[in-house]
């Protein structure tokens, strides 16, 4: 299996589990609730991962392991934010956010890995990766 098919096939997988997790923890009911939140959650994904993976920012991989750091942290900052400011409880928010996170997901790696070719830094990774 070359790289760009393991690439789709395992972050697609994720991106769709992700979204499977946070469908069943809450319902679509409580999905509903915090639709806001998830599509916040899938554009900051796609973001990321697109400024990540087209290299708008030149940083070497001691940053990129940084700010993955911080991204982590964001996030939890933010959930624990809207856990207070809102009457949602924390399990709906996070499960919010993890679905939102894998619909980012898995829609980008639809757009660039099946529409389009991955980009070559992706697959330097995998390749650099691979078993």
């Amino acid at each position: 299996m070359d790289a760009a098919r393991r690439v789709v096939l395992f972050e697609g997988g994720m991106g769709f589990a992700w979204i499977l997790l946070g469908l069943l923890n809450v319902g679509v009911a409580d999905l509903r609730e915090g639709w806001w939140l998830a599509l916040a959650a899938l554009a900051a994904t796609v973001a990321t991962t697109y400024a990540d993976e087209h290299r708008v920012v030149a940083v070497d991989e001691f940053y990129r392991y940084a700010l993955a750091i911080v991204g982590v942290v964001a996030v939890v900052a933010v959930c624990g934010a809207v856990v207070v400011a809102t009457d949602m409880v924390v399990l709906t928010v996070v499960s919010v956010v993890l679905a939102g996170m894998g619909a980012g997901l898995l829609g980008y790696r639809i757009v660039f890995g099946v529409l389009r070719p991955v980009p070559e830094s992706r697959l330097d990774g995998a390749k650099k990766r691979a078993v």
